[in-house]
């Protein structure tokens, strides 16, 4: 195998993978990045066999093989060259010598045959769905799926395909337990998904960094990620590289009998208002419970938070309410990741007692709401 590639399309490509190899792993081959050449250019791969993804580069190749090495070797190695063409050559025993104008490294590799393969896809197989689209949903749930490896059906999102009001709606939904994202959009088809399949984060946090997050110029974003469901896995492609996550096996939680129908008592206040109160009081909080006492009377508000070893806290906002007086917990760190997923100036906060868990919807916006249960006061 030889070839010669721009330093730019070669740290593009290596640094794609580094998110997803294994730099701890048992098995060595995990920790390696799989390198194959065609007459266009380069492919590379890597996999820590739940997420894998894999890049086509330009490259000008004399003769096609493929070879295996230490991802964050080689990334650390062609990061540091100077901005010219690299020159890679394979050698005996699965080495390689990579070359830049005065600069040759010897790296060693591992048999490339011991890389896992990539579950078979065909182009067939994908179908188009809105970046725009996709990216939110993505925001506006990830966050809330649980890190806690037994509870593993809650380490992912739930993506589904149901009718609402004679519409096709596209829904996720995560929940860790204490608390739960969901988002509904209307318009949106994607087959085989009426049973619904359990996406992992790590693989949506792929996915998301593939289709970016919307800050290029407005003639470089593309308008469409193409998805597949193949093999048991989730498939995305967009620009020429490729994501696939095995889809989490098991059963997600009945989500919709934990939502609340009947919170009747509707605060209205500005998210940016309450995000400020809420980063301040929660300075004063417990860091074990981050607990919040929210006291609400007609037109106002008071947060207020306290620890043996430092003190006390609080703070009182206008809001739009008139009802009962109510006292309720929260988890001030829940509020804050539900709030900071939402673009609208003002946020509906719909509650019921000191019992039932709360609601956080953007206000105006329908298809979107965050609840999180109640702490004990």
């Amino acid at each position: 195998m030889e070839f010669r590639i721009q330093k730019k399309n070669f740290l593009r490509g290596l640094a794609m993978v580094q998110t997803i190899v294994e730099r701890r792993s048992t098995i060595p081959i995990l920790s390696n990045t799989l390198l194959e050449t065609d007459r266009k250019g380069i492919t590379l791969t890597a996999t820590d066999l739940e997420t894998a993804i894999r890049g086509h580069f330009p490259a000008s190749v004399t003769l096609e093989g493929k070879v295996s090495v230490s991802a964050r070797k080689l990334f650390e190695i062609v990061r540091e060259l100077p901005e010219s063409e690299i020159h890679l050559t394979k050698r005996e025993n699965h080495w390689i010598t990579l070359s830049c104008q005065k600069s040759v490294f010897n790296i060693a590799g591992i048999n490339p045959e011991e890389f896992p393969p990539l579950p078979k896809f065909t182009e067939e197989d994908f179908r188009p769905f809105p970046i725009r689209e996709l990216r939110e949903m993505i925001e506006r749930t990830v966050f809330a799926a649980s890190t806690e490896e037994s509870r593993y059906n809650l380490n992912g999102v739930f993506f589904k395909e149901l009718n609402i009001d004679g519409q096709p709606t596209i829904r996720m939904v995560a929940t860790d337990g204490h608390r739960l994202s969901l988002i509904d959009k209307t318009g949106l088809q994607f087959s085989n998904l009426e049973k619904g399949v359990i996406i992992p984060k790590k693989g949506l946090l792929e996915i998301k960094r593939l289709i970016g997050d919307g800050g290029q110029r407005e003639e470089e974003q593309e308008d469409l990620v193409y998805l597949s469901l193949s093999e048991n896995n989730f498939v995305a492609k967009n620009r020429g590289i490729v994501v696939l996550s095995r889809l989490i096996e098991g059963e997600f939680p009945d989500y919709d009998s934990v939502i609340p129908k009947e919170n009747d008592k509707k605060i209205t206040l500005s998210r940016d208002r309450f995000t400020a109160c809420l980063k301040r009081v929660s300075i004063m909080a417990s860091e074990k419970g981050e607990g919040l006492v929210f006291q609400i009377q007609n037109g106002s508000m008071a947060v207020s938070s306290s620890t043996q070893d430092f003190g006390d806290a609080k703070e009182e906002i206008d809001v739009e309410y008139t009802g009962e007086d109510l006292a309720v917990g929260f988890n001030g760190r829940y509020l804050l990741d539900a709030l900071a997923v939402m673009e609208t100036e003002e946020v509906v906060f719909e509650l019921k007692d000191s019992a039932t868990a709360g609601l956080l919807r953007p206000a105006g916006e329908k298809g979107h709401l965050c609840l999180v249960m109640p702490m004990k006061l």
